[in-house]
């Protein structure tokens, strides 16, 4: 699918009102996120919204016509929606079903135990990307291609695929090359890390460190929540982060066999600052959302309409409906396809636990201003 299939264009009528359930809380902040990231651009780049197209220019100056309706302390939330109705053009992601039917999941900021070197405790390394995996960029080879670039490595002048998870975490084929960057704990934290895309780590005595993601193996992902449903070891209704979390641990024998279900590995650099998205600026708890890069346009002012958690006492008491605006900001490996979308929820155990649980329905919108 091209990105000018992906979106299309649709009246503020027909839509779902989007009344900002956080009161426009930390909106302009994602925003201004945002048009960091389109000041570093060509002002001329061009991002499709369906059939039309915008500049990084027109992108910025809708963010900025956003901000100074949702940061004008003398409209009412009600006259800011009235502003935002009159002032910007709609689109509505086609979906999974061509008539805008999204599946939203969540993800979080993990915190893992991990120290600078290895012991009996901390085992399981955490790497840095190899240097000798190979990208392609297939763009300049032509448009027939499924994808546009692929990642391998070179063995006798040809191209393979690179290593999988089973050959790098039980054949321990990278081992000996000096990429560990740091020692874990927990291999599952660490799959659940790879999974996050970023995340911390504590290094003890109040270290705290930032890992960020440092590039992938070019194996496809491949949800092991899927397979533990298909082969009957938890239930449909019941998966969630949590209960696949509670299976592995309960299961230890069975640990090597499943993780290596996805093939897909991620590779970490250590940082200091928040989690980057694709597009590399911090992530906006509860603002920031991942789609398909190729499909939808990068850093672009959206809003979504699905189901929330109510969480109390660190238990998901109910689901209920809710709108909000959100920055386009992150991708996923799993995130493929014009029917996916991501919700970054932040750090914490209210934020895992509303992350591993979000699975639900909804629509996503676009926003652009009209020209004038």
């Amino acid at each position: 699918m091209k990105p000018e299939d992906a979106i299309v264009p649709i009246s503020w009528w027909r839509a779902t009102t989007p009344v900002d359930d956080l009161s426009f809380k930390d909106a302009a902040a994602a925003v201004r996120q945002s048009l960091e990231y389109y000041k570093k651009l060509p002002q001329d780049t061009v991002f499709f919204l369906g059939r039309d197209r915008a500049t990084a220019a027109d992108m910025a100056g809708t963010l900025q016509d956003f901000l100074l309706i949702v940061e004008n302390e003398s409209l009412t939330p009600h006259q800011k929606l009235d502003r935002i109705r009159k002032d910007f053009l709609l689109y509505r992601a086609i979906g999974s079903d061509g008539n805008g039917k999204m599946l939203f999941t969540g993800y979080y900021e993990p915190v893992i135990s991990c120290r600078s070197a290895a012991d009996e405790t901390f085992r399981y390394p955490l790497y840095r990307k190899p240097d000798d995996i190979v990208e392609i960029d297939l763009t300049q080879f032509g448009s027939g291609f499924p994808q546009n670039k692929i990642l391998g490595r070179l063995v006798a002048n040809k191209i393979i695929p690179y290593y999988s998870r089973e050959e790098i975490d039980q054949k321990k084929i990278l081992a000996g090359r000096d990429l560990e960057i740091l020692w874990c704990s927990d291999l599952v934290d660490i799959y659940v890390l790879q999974v996050q895309g970023s995340g911390k780590v504590d290094l003890g005595e109040g270290n705290i460190l930032s890992v960020l993601y440092d590039g992938q193996n070019g194996r496809p992902y491949k949800s092991i929540g899927k397979y533990l449903i298909d082969t009957g070891a938890v239930p449909k209704e019941n998966i969630s982060l949590q209960t696949i979390r509670e299976y592995l641990r309960s299961h230890p024998d069975k640990l090597d066999a499943v993780l290596s279900q996805n093939q897909s590995y991620v590779f970490f650099r250590l940082g200091s600052g928040p989690s980057l998205g694709n597009i590399g600026v911090p992530l906006t708890p509860g603002r920031s959302i991942a789609t398909d890069s190729k499909l939808f346009p990068k850093g672009a002012l959206g809003f979504i309409a699905t189901q929330k958690a109510v969480i109390e006492d660190g238990a998901i008491k109910a689901w209920v409906p809710f709108t909000r605006f959100v920055t386009n900001q992150d991708t996923g490996g799993a995130i493929k396809g014009p029917g996916r979308v991501d919700v970054f929820f932040g750090q914490g155990p209210d934020a895992e636990l509303a992350a591993g649980h979000q699975q639900h329905e909804g629509e996503l919108y676009f926003l652009l201003r009209k020209k004038l």
